[in-house]
């Protein structure tokens, strides 16, 4: 990783090092002082030729500073887990001393590892600081000598200037506009549109193939997004498969896209048998993409579950060999070519210059046409470069990138060049956060906020309370350097959630990193697994194939000593043991995620310098060690989905430097009573209301944190407990203007009581007007909604579920950003009247309600719904609505394109402005018998109504454009 970075912390931690004190008996020992002097100085000095040493190293005859880079990395790594060790030991001596501990009383247990403790008497202490000072000593010593290789290497002094200027992220290039495509993209949505031939029945799988970097993702994702196709198939499905081919994998994934909902199926054979059933009737398009095995046995059992799917469905394979092509026996093969010169110069344009004037374009036109030759015909490289040149503002800078000797250089590849240059125009501290994405495995789905995390932990983000913003920028920063792909953006807050990285940009980020960074792939079934990593690995991703075990991995002693990060990645059912990662006394950053943990070691406790802990989706896991609360670095924890977790420790108070929580889909039933000295804390996703408020934090008492900032996505359990209104005010949830998505969830149904204060508690929990999606369950008053419910001007998702005792709908058809809504569980009522469509009595007295007398004054219903959801509403029997007739001024969701009408068995008819309707393309009914009688005779009023909508599914059964129904086997129905 980039040494200038580390260099750069380490002098500005050196810096505020001598200035910490407290007590007299945790000083540092005489002399140390002019010790860190003569690091901060030589580092200083070593510091101002850094960018060029980093730029040699990467050449093959200047071996000698590569190793010279490497020492200086070996002994700034060193240095900072000294200075960590101190750091530490002065929070732990704070810590006590708030508690009111003697200090000075021997203990039976150390806290920490030496030479971290100061928990021993006061003579143990000043031992402790000594051993700190002879390894700074020792440091020191170790740094003047590589200070004075430096002039034999020749290494120039530069002076690094800063990066230029990011405009703010609104300007991301729309990643659906492609050039050069067009004829491909046409030809690729043709044949999944069409229909089989007699002599291809079966299931059709298409193939796209090409060099890397071609775009053969990008091409697939405008067809998988393409309306027509949308409105073709009735499930979509995308699964990132790269290499190895694993069959666990990707059945667990075709699952959870159908159902909605991670698969507990562990035995492969059962696991093809739920692709069988998750599909099966069902016309679908899956998309495989980046395919590499050439190995027919490992398709065929997948082919077969898919071949259950209903005739028309299509797999969407990418790869860059024929031979899986060949091997997948495809029924349509899209060779990809290399672009045109010209359409790698659109693509360049477009990017380096927006938001440039006329003038500038014409001057820099020639030299960038120039620039966007060196694409080659590929588009990942042409989007690389107009994203580098974006930010290059005059013309002396655009000819340097021309003339870079790195387009001749023989050190690296050529299909590298681009991306170095561009990686040279950033920061120390952005190269470093960039370098650090390769723990991740290939075709990896990021979630930004998790990788920000693990910046933080890794020290890249400095250490002041603006370190999240800092890294929200370097993410932007990489992703409008086309360093990141497939941006995915939340659906309410507009930001960008999640990500990819291209398989060439991944093999750049590991080029950049050699042996730093170290993927491991475990596959065996072994007691003991002997893990060979070069001893300078920092960071190590060990990814566990389906059914291998890993309960004890043997680590080198420099292993232990210098791994930062330990990334574990079960692929497929099993469990990874916890010892795992006892012996590392020096990681920062720990993923144990869905590694079937069923607990954590008390030797955890020991883990000094971990910032960073998920621990998300191990839903075994039911209590966490008390020893965990002496991590007292420790700034993220992610309990996600340990669904058996309980209580959190009592301790939880001395996580002084805690900054994350994140507890949702946990079965915590309260947060513990010392929470409120949290006060670094500054994302909660989940509020939990105790019921009993003697043994828990009192949620009325959140004030206290005063980093605390609820956003994004804010769920808030058992709301029922809070009592009545007063004191589900206390939350001041209506001032929380930066939460999108909020989730009120009511606890356990008691019925015959609670609804009077249900009532009050829903109408105390008033959120911001900014809100975007609301979530109602479990919620036992009578009235549907509360009254602010209407106001909500930019609500785009309403879900409302389990609320046994209400009897009316809710009033939302005048929400005018309302998109989709959800109604599930409203057991008790009877009628969707127009008090639903939002028509109030001074709409009825302007025009009368019934279907002959349209209303006068005009008005459109649910404006911008698209889809809409009635399930569970088992005395549900009328729904009005009216034919959208040339003379009616009454337009109702003139949007809409998919509804579902699921166990709904009182319903005697849809309304009657479906009959009108050109907009909806998908109609699902279940388990609703009288709509069911209507629509299987496909005669008379309710057939007439719904006829014409391309895509219906009355319980399993489709019908087809011809108005035959077809069963799950394909077979038409008389």
């Amino acid at each position: 990783m980039a040494a200038e970075a580390l260099v750069l912390l380490l002098v500005e931690n050196l810096g505020s090092l001598a200035l910490q004190r407290i007590e007299e008996e945790v000083k540092l020992v005489k002399g140390v002082e002019g010790e860190v002097s003569n690091l901060q100085t030589n580092l200083e000095d070593i510091q101002a030729v850094l960018e060029d040493a980093e730029k040699k190293k990467l050449k093959k005859d200047h071996a000698v500073v590569k190793r010279w880079v490497e020492k200086l990395e070996g002994v700034s790594y060193d240095m900072d887990n000294v200075l960590d060790e101190w750091n530490t030991a002065i929070l732990d001596y704070k810590i006590k001393k708030e508690e009111g501990e003697d200090l000075l009383a021997p203990k039976k247990k150390v806290c920490f590892p030496m030479p971290s403790c100061f928990c021993s008497p006061k003579v143990n202490r000043l031992g402790s600081r000594r051993k700190i000072a002879g390894k700074v000593k020792d440091l020191n010593e170790r740094l003047d000598r590589i200070a004075k290789d430096q002039v034999r290497y020749s290494l120039t002094t530069t002076t690094v200037e800063p990066p230029p200027d990011v405009p703010p992220t609104t300007s991301f290039i729309d990643e659906a506009k492609t050039f050069g495509r067009d004829e491909d993209k046409m030809n690729l949505v043709s044949k999944l549109l069409s229909e089989s031939s007699h002599h291809e029945q079966g299931l059709q799988v298409i193939s796209i193939v090409g060099m890397g970097g071609l775009g053969k993702t990008s091409l697939a994702r405008l067809a998988f997004n393409n309306e027509e196709v949308k409105a073709h198939f009735e499930q979509r499905i995308w699964v990132c498969v790269s290499d190895p081919f694993e069959e666990t994998k990707i059945t667990r994934a075709i699952i959870e896209a159908v159902e909605g909902k991670a698969s507990e199926i562990t035995a492969l054979e059962n696991l093809f048998q739920g692709v069988r059933k998750s599909i099966e009737g069902k016309k679908f398009l899956l998309v495989l993409d980046d395919v590499w095995t050439e190995n027919e046995n490992k398709w065929e059992p997948l082919k077969l579950a898919l071949a259950y799917g209903a005739a028309g469905s299509r797999v969407l394979v990418t790869t860059r060999k024929e031979e899986v092509s060949r091997m997948m026996e495809v029924s349509g093969m899209i060779m990809l070519k290399k672009l045109s010169d010209e359409d790698c110069l659109l693509i360049f344009e477009r990017l380096a210059f927006q938001e440039r004037n006329e003038d500038e374009v014409e001057i820099l036109k020639e030299i960038g046409r120039k620039i966007a030759g060196k694409s080659k015909g590929l588009p990942l490289v042409a989007k690389t470069l107009g994203s580098l040149m974006r930010y290059k503002k005059t013309k002396e800078q655009w000819e340097d990138v021309l003339r870079s000797e790195l387009w001749n250089s023989e050190d690296i590849e050529e299909m590298f060049a681009p991306f170095l240059l561009s990686y040279y125009d950033l920061s120390a501290m952005e190269k470093r956060c960039f370098s650090y994405c390769s723990v991740f495995p290939k075709d990896h789905i990021i979630e930004r906020s998790q990788l920000i995390e693990m910046w933080m932990s890794q020290g890249f983000l400095g250490h002041n309370e603006n370190s999240v913003k800092k890294g929200h920028e370097y993410f932007e920063k990489l992703a409008m350097r086309s360093f990141f792909q497939n941006l995915e953006k939340s659906k309410y807050g507009g930001g960008i959630i999640r990500c990819q990285m291209h398989d060439i940009v991944h093999d750049f980020a590991h080029f950049l990193t050699k042996n730093d960074c170290i993927i491991k792939e475990v596959d065996v079934i072994e007691e003991s697994v002997k893990l060979v990593v070069d001893e300078g690995a920092r960071h190590l991703t060990l990814v566990v194939g389906d059914g291998a075990q890993c309960p004890a991995l043997t680590y080198n002693e420099m292993n232990e000593k210098n791994l930062r990060t330990l990334f574990v990645l079960l692929n497929g059912y099993g469990s990874v043991d916890a010892s795992l990662f006892l012996n590392l006394k020096c990681l920062r950053t720990l993923n144990f995620s869905r590694c079937g943990l069923e607990k954590l070691p008390e030797s955890i406790g020991e883990l000094i310098h971990l910032r960073y802990l998920n621990l998300e989706w191990n839903h075994r896991l039911k209590e966490l060690p008390g020893s965990l609360c002496n991590l007292c670095n420790l700034q993220t924890l992610n309990l996600v989905s340990c669904g058996a977790l309980r209580r959190l420790p009592e301790g939880m108070g001395k996580l002084v430097n805690l900054k994350h929580l994140h507890i949702r889909g946990s079965g915590l039933e309260g947060l513990p009573k010392g929470f409120g000295r949290l006060t670094s804390l500054q994302t909660l996703d989940t509020l939990i209301v105790p019921d009993d408020k003697e043994a828990y934090f009192d949620i009325g008492d959140l004030n206290k944190l005063k980093n605390l900032q609820l956003r994004d996505s804010l769920e808030i359990q058992q709301c029922r407990y809070f009592g009545n209104g007063d004191e589900a005010k206390k939350i001041n949830l209506k001032n929380k203007e930066h939460v999108a998505e909020l989730t009120l969830d009511f606890g356990n149904l008691r019925y015959g009581r609670g609804s009077e204060d249900d009532f009050a508690i829903l109408e105390a929990l008033e959120p911001h007007q900014k809100v975007a999606s609301i979530c109602i369950g479990k919620y036992m008053g009578v009235p549907s909604s509360p009254r602010w419910m209407t106001s909500l001007k930019n609500i785009i998702n309403i879900d409302i579920s389990a609320c046994p005792n209400c009897e009316k709908l809710p009033s939302l058809g005048k929400l005018p950003s309302l998109k989709s809504l959800s109604i599930s569980g409203l057991r008790n009522v009877k009628t969707a009247g127009v008090e639903f469509l939002g028509i109030s009595k001074s709409d009825e007295e302007v025009g009368g309600t019934e279907r002959d007398e349209p209303l006068k004054s005009p008005m459109i219903s649910f404006p911008n719904l698209e889809s809409l959801v009635f399930e569970d509403m088992e005395q549900l029997e009328k729904w009005e609505g009216y034919v959208i007739a040339s003379d009616t001024s009454l337009t109702i969701m003139p949007r809409l394109t998919t509804l579902t009408v699921w166990t709904c068995p009182r319903l005697q008819a849809l309304p009657d402005f479906l009959e009108t309707t050109t907009t909806l393309k998908q109609l699902t009914i279940g388990y609703s018998r009288i709509l069911e009688e209507c629509c299987r005779k496909r005669t008379g009023e309710e057939w007439t109504k719904i006829s014409h909508i391309p895509n219906i599914k009355i319980l399993g059964l489709l019908v087809s454009p011809e108005n035959t129904w077809i069963q799950k086997d394909g077979d038409v129905v008389a």
